[in-house]
């Protein structure tokens, strides 16, 4: 896995490409790039140093390696049809996220590991996430199993105001895979309580979205810059950003590793 740092123009600061990329040395290339705005077209090489890492190094990294299966419960936020039927009127990134998010919960689901549906049930009658409204249904993919526990919010965080922590404490469970929508709304709420209380956290940003949205000052903010932005914020303190594959990279190499223990046992 390569980390892929954007590299922007000197010229108008859009973010640029890749157009071609010779490797000079191990670990060391040089890159070829052209500025994404059309009317900039700037060209440009730079040079670039690579490490090489492992699957290993990676998850400690992120302190993946760190990873109790038993003790981590999934957590997915806000799945109703609401915010589907949002997606179809305002636009948002990260198009693939309920993928992402699927193949989380199946992973979890294949291995009998705790499993949280958050819920939003609005005090607003006029919205689409209040009591007896359609759009306050789970989305058919992310209806809950039986066995699956189910948490209502009526507001962005949550912890706050529901039984979310006692159930999380009575199990022992002291750490969190987390996401959902709105990376910016119940997303990073959520995860601020979260760390703050004492949760180890992990938040695969490929299977968490938003949408577009104007700032305070009437200026419009792109979904993927309100996503960067949140996801930058709860990276800093309150839980590690990571991605779908490395939590599941890390699932599968701890599960591995316990099943070759009890061999040898």
């Amino acid at each position: 896995m390569r980390f892929k740092i954007p590299v922007y123009c000197s010229s108008c600061d859009t973010e640029t490409r890749i157009r071609t990329s010779r490797k000079m040395t191990s670990g060391y290339y040089v890159i070829h790039r052209e500025c994404k705005n059309k009317a900039c077209g700037a060209r440009f090489k730079t040079e670039e140093t690579f490490s090489d890492f492992t699957d290993e190094d990676h998850l400690k990294r992120f302190e993946l390696d760190g990873l109790e299966p038993s003790h981590c419960a999934l957590i997915i936020i806000d799945q109703q049809d609401a915010n589907a039927l949002r997606s179809f009127r305002f636009k948002r990134n990260n198009p693939k996220a309920e993928l992402y998010m699927l193949k989380v919960l199946h992973a979890w689901r294949e291995h009998s590991l705790p499993i949280i549906h958050v819920r939003h049930i609005s005090r607003d009658s006029e919205s689409h996430f209040s009591p007896g409204c359609p759009g306050s249904n789970f989305q058919p993919d992310f209806e809950p199993l039986p066995n699956e526990h189910i948490i209502d919010k009526s507001i962005p965080d949550a912890f706050l105001n529901t039984e979310i922590e006692s159930w999380l404490r009575k199990r022992g469970i002291e750490q969190l895979v987390i996401c959902g929508a709105t990376s910016d709304g119940s997303i990073e709420g959520t995860v601020r309580t979260a760390g703050n209380l004492g949760f180890t956290v992990w938040v695969p940003d490929d299977a968490c979205y938003t949408f577009t949205k104007y700032g305070y000052d009437g200026s419009h903010i792109p979904a993927e810059y309100a996503h960067i932005i949140a996801m930058t914020n709860i990276h800093h303190g309150q839980s590690t950003v990571v991605d779908t594959s490395m939590i599941l990279l890390a699932l599968k190499n701890i599960l591995r590793k316990s099943k070759k223990n009890k061999k040898h046992h």
